[in-house]
């Protein structure tokens, strides 16, 4: 695997995690949040749960994968760079949806009532939505917990787009609801959340409902919209086909269709043909219509599908 995956010094290192659940009629569902519309950063959007990685999460304890394990997994050469963003990933997961993927010194993920009871002490911290810098990490040592770093698993990079003021090369990861505890929203990020089917945040979003998914979102949904088997196959068959390569967006706000974000391999975009296995004349595109981004994909001749 290639360890040059190039980093932009410009952008802020983030994680997110796409946290995937079984439910009773067999459906895989998927873990959904809508941020403030104060917030500085996709305002009102649906999206997973995430955040930038902190200093504080280099070098500290964690558990499940090696630095050198992760360096791998996400074709990085610094190996604590590459760990910073898995211990992010678990981190941010429990400070935004109260989803802990921790062990104990006996293996043992914390029941539902132990995560509340962590909860409470970050929540007596807090100043406002922030927590002081390393609090969750003593909280969780205090607690003979770690981070159980290989309970996620990656499967995608996006960089945000350069005209954005506030960017973000971000990893996605995928993880599985563990069995007993409680997803929700902490309301400090976010307003609220929901379980919904990959297909019907989909459809919300195309139908001009509550339901506004940004493109990255957006990308990641429909890959699941077409994974087949319970949660733990479909993180599988993420985690199978890697990171992949790196996924900057162009912005075009005066394109023939309006304003357009172009991914990789879209004739629009300035690296047309880097990282689209559709090939280099398919279009691959979200265009801005009534406020938000819906996907046009298609041939260049301009016989495109929505």
């Amino acid at each position: 695997m290639n360890t040059d995956r190039a980093r932009s010094a410009d952008v802020l290192p983030a994680s997110t995690v796409v946290l995937l659940s079984d439910r009773p009629d067999g459906r895989v569902e998927v873990f959904l949040m809508r941020r403030h519309a104060r917030s500085g950063f996709m305002a009102g959007a649906t999206v997973f749960p995430g955040g930038k990685v902190d200093q504080v999460d280099h070098g500290s304890a964690a558990g499940g994968r090696t630095a050198a394990d992760c360096a791998q997994q996400l074709g990085l050469a610094d190996g604590e760079s590459a760990r910073s963003f898995f211990i992010a990933a678990v981190r941010e997961l429990h400070e935004e949806a109260h989803v802990l993927l921790a062990r104990d010194a006996d293996g043992r993920i914390p029941a539902a009532d132990r995560v509340d009871a962590i909860d409470a002490r970050l929540e007596d911290l807090r100043d406002g939505h922030r927590l002081p810098d390393g609090a969750w990490h003593d909280i969780l040592a205090s607690e003979g917990l770690v981070p159980a770093l290989d309970l996620i698993w990656p499967f995608a990079h996006w960089v945000t787009p350069r005209i954005e003021p506030r960017r973000f090369d971000t990893f996605f990861f995928v993880a599985c609801h563990p069995l007993g505890q409680r997803a929700s929203a902490d309301l400090h990020e976010s307003t609220g959340a929901l379980w919904m089917s990959p297909r019907a945040a989909l459809l919300d979003h195309e139908r001009g409902g509550p339901i506004v998914l940004p493109p990255p979102t957006l990308h990641t949904l429909e890959r699941l919209q077409i994974s087949r088997g319970d949660a733990a196959a479909v993180a599988a068959a993420l985690a199978d086909g890697g990171v992949g390569p790196r996924i900057e967006p162009y912005f075009l706000a005066d394109s023939a269709d309006g304003p357009v974000i172009a991914l990789p391999g879209d004739p629009l975009h300035p690296h047309a043909g880097a990282g689209n296995s559709n090939g280099p004349a398919s279009l691959d595109r979200f265009v801005l219509a009534q406020g938000r981004f819906c996907r046009q994909v298609g041939e260049r001749n301009g016989q495109a599908a929505s």
